[in-house]
């Protein structure tokens, strides 16, 4: 008989299907690899900043951008006072600027605005530098997610940094290497975000009808 915590296998090429608890989830999301960023809020003494993988563009008209929260974090309230925050995407020479501030022994203030050293951006949040790039917004509005908070922001700045550089990614816990694929000048093709899959471009369809 499967344990309370499983529920047997299927036909479906999966495992053995988990009870939904908190770990379960834990479990299948660290499957999926995401970029990190710093997400900052608050000038001087009242700078606040931690590590974060839990965001989200939501819209492009207008821009909208949305940062999850934990309700317990420092940051939670500095962006509440503060009005703004900023995401600092990191490149992938800055495992060590994400783990700082994804400890809970971070720095606040003064400190961690010398240990991010991207100086204020235009809100006046605490930028990153290294970052590839930096996304401003200006706090449009607030909605409970559990033991979280979700932040939408109004992207009123986006800065690019050495976009010659990797992003950083988080993957099973760890920060793995990844390769480069080439680009799509180089293959010919891009990938569709929104369809997802590949489409080819005109000059291709050309040389198939000569």
């Amino acid at each position: 008989m499967p344990s309370d915590k499983t529920r047997g296998a299927d036909n479906t090429g999966f495992g053995e299907a988990r009870e939904a608890d908190p770990d379960a989830l834990r479990a299948a999301m660290s499957q999926f690899p995401t970029g990190v960023t710093v997400v900052t809020s608050g000038r001087e003494e009242r700078a606040e900043g931690m590590t974060a993988n839990a965001v989200l563009s939501v819209s492009l008209d207008p821009l909208l951008f949305l940062v999850s929260v934990h309700k317990d974090a420092r940051l939670n309230p500095r962006i509440r006072e503060e009005g703004y925050f900023a995401a600092s995407i990191l490149a992938d020479d800055q495992e060590g600027l994400s783990r700082l501030f994804a400890s809970p022994e971070r720095s606040s203030g003064l400190h961690a605005v010398h240990s991010l050293g991207g100086g204020y951006g235009t809100t006046g949040a605490p930028l990153a530098a290294g970052a590839i790039a930096v996304i401003e917004c200006e706090l449009e509005a607030t909605y409970p997610g559990g033991d979280h908070d979700l932040f939408l922001g109004r992207v009123v700045e986006v800065r690019l940094g050495d976009t010659r550089k990797g992003p950083l990614v988080f993957h099973e816990g760890d920060y793995p290497i990844i390769k480069a694929a080439p680009r799509a000048g180089d293959t010919g093709a891009f990938v569709d975000s929104v369809r997802g899959f590949d489409v080819r471009i005109q000059r291709a369809r050309d040389r198939r009808r000569r």
